[in-house]
């Protein structure tokens, strides 16, 4: 025969049951914390980044971006004669970004007819990225010491303005830069889903190298690519 449970008894078991229930809450906090913040980026052994996930609330290069040193991206001096020296081959013929230096402006033409007629190199980096933040003042130098090549930036985020804050921290405030918020760019050219990549196009349009690595010298860098070129 049962024994009935007096008030004491219940008393322990309302203890007990609450007890429980609040190391059980305490417990799943963490857990829906990481469900629901933002993903990190991960680095690989090679010293490249993988990228982070987009979220659904991540900043649009289609919105305000505030910088205090607008650089315009190239735009050939002539529209209808640098489209004239475009392979049928060239791999951005059909590739669209707006420039991220420039307050997010759209051009008219394709990536690969703003740089037709012009070696052009194209470093992809992102603002969370370790590597880039090294890479992006030697990506600067090499532009500023080749002038004869169109020298340009990816940003591949859809945090604009994290990109455009970045290159201020870092004094590149002359490097040129597209915003890349919806990997257009990796999309079309299927590189290795790490930065910073460099990838060297010829005059028209067509690749000549990749680099999936991080350059910690533009001497080094500026040989590479000429080679790569046949320079």
């Amino acid at each position: 025969m049962a024994t009935m449970p007096t008030d004491h008894d219940r008393t322990r078991i309302v203890i007990v049951t609450l007890t429980v229930i609040i190391g059980l809450a305490v417990a799943v906090v963490p857990i829906v914390a990481s469900v629901f913040s933002d993903p990190a980026p991960v680095t690989r052994s090679s010293g490249s980044t993988e990228s982070p996930e987009i979220t659904a609330d991540a900043t649009s290069a289609d919105q305000q971006l505030n910088s205090t040193h607008a650089v315009d991206c190239p735009e050939p001096a002539n529209k209808a004669t640098a489209a004239s020296t475009l392979s049928k081959d060239a791999e951005l013929a059909n590739v669209h970004l707006p420039c991220l230096t420039n307050g997010g402006k759209q051009s008219r033409v394709s990536l690969a007819e703003q740089w037709a007629g012009k070696p052009t190199v194209v470093n992809v980096w992102a603002w969370w990225c370790a590597p880039c933040r090294a890479e992006l003042p030697i990506v600067q130098q090499l532009a500023q010491n080749n002038p004869q090549w169109n020298v340009v930036g990816v940003h591949l985020d859809p945090k604009g303005q994290a990109g455009i804050d970045l290159l201020q921290e870092l004094g590149a405030t002359h490097l040129a830069s597209y915003q890349d918020s919806q990997h257009v760019f990796d999309s079309a050219t299927s590189i290795p889903k790490v930065v910073p990549v460099t990838i060297v196009y010829r005059p028209d349009g067509t690749r000549a190298e990749l680099f999936a690595r991080t350059f910690d010298n533009v001497q080094e860098m500026q040989h590479l690519i000429a080679t790569s070129l046949g320079d």
